[in-house]
């Protein structure tokens, strides 16, 4: 067990349920690989509020990082946002400075470098965001603006919360965006060369789902879930079986946590760090 002094720099993750999650796993491994002296605590809460956060910052605490159900509020009760956060309203990391809250939103950026350093071509076709809650918030932003995406369906099972996020996704981008019910999207679903799932389905603890049933998928398909525990989740194994390609989710836990790191302590890992990272939450997965 690490004993901590009082020059030590702590982060960690605020969200509900908490009981899956490896990022402590990656921060940590990360901090001893480096030699920095920080710590990452896990605060399994219902609810945010600004005065906790302020709290945690008077306490040694310098940023978090955020997961369900927590992104939008943590948007809400930040003092400075960055683009992607202003443009969809959620975000995943929270930095404490000088009695200040600046939020910021890495999720896009670890989707869409999953997708691009393995199936890039896949961005030029139809892409289905299947949500729309704070994960489906940053991803679309960054389909959207940074991999230059034209056609994009969102399929959610909350009607309201989806033309919501089209509306500010159509601020940013002249792109094709639409809202389709999961029923729906199905009827043509041979059309998409790209599908991302983002709702907690298949999580260890929810739901198993899947959303779209193993009918639907074909040959070809890139499938993406970002759900990691399990790494194989009743819709990735539907679609391998179909004989999709997938995007394990652990690439993206991976990518966005990177960023995140470079936002916690301002440093930009090297390859071989990041390659450890992988190889952790793989073995930690049982795939070694």
């Amino acid at each position: 067990m690490k004993i901590f002094r009082d020059s030590s720099k702590y982060f960690g993750i605020v969200g509900r349920p908490l009981s899956h999650t490896l990022s402590p796993l990656l921060h940590t491994s990360w901090y001893e690989d480096l030699s920095l002296d920080c710590g990452y605590l896990v605060f399994p809460v219902e609810t945010l509020e600004k005065k906790e956060l302020l709290s945690l910052s008077k306490f040694g605490v310098r940023g978090l990082s955020v997961t369900i159900p927590h992104k939008e509020i943590a948007f809400l009760l930040a003092d400075k946002t960055d683009e992607t956060s202003q443009a969809v309203k959620a975000s995943n990391t929270l930095i404490f400075e000088n009695g200040s809250i600046s939020a910021h939103n890495t999720d896009g950026i670890g989707a869409v470098r999953s997708v691009k350093e393995s199936f890039p071509e896949s961005l030029k076709g139809k892409v289905l965001l299947i949500g729309s809650g704070g994960s489906a918030r940053g991803i679309s932003f960054t389909l959207l603006k940074e991999a230059g995406v034209k056609d994009l369906t969102i399929a959610a099972r909350n009607p309201k919360t989806s033309e919501e996020l089209i509306g500010l996704l159509s601020k940013i981008s002249s792109a094709k965006i639409q809202s389709k019910d999961l029923n729906e999207v199905q009827k043509d679903f041979s059309e998409y060369s790209l599908i991302i799932h983002t709702t907690p389905l298949g999580m260890k603890g929810k739901d198993p789902g899947p959303a779209i049933p193993e009918s639907c998928f074909v040959e070809g398909q890139i499938v993406f879930d970002i759900v990691y525990n399990p790494l194989e989740t009743p819709l990735v194994l539907g679609a391998k079986r179909k004989g999709a390609k997938i995007v394990p989710g652990t690439d993206m836990l991976l990518y966005q946590a990177v960023e995140q790191f470079r936002l916690f302590t301002g440093v930009n890992l090297s390859t071989d760090l990041i390659e450890k990272g992988r190889s952790r939450l793989l073995n930690a997965l049982g795939y070694t």
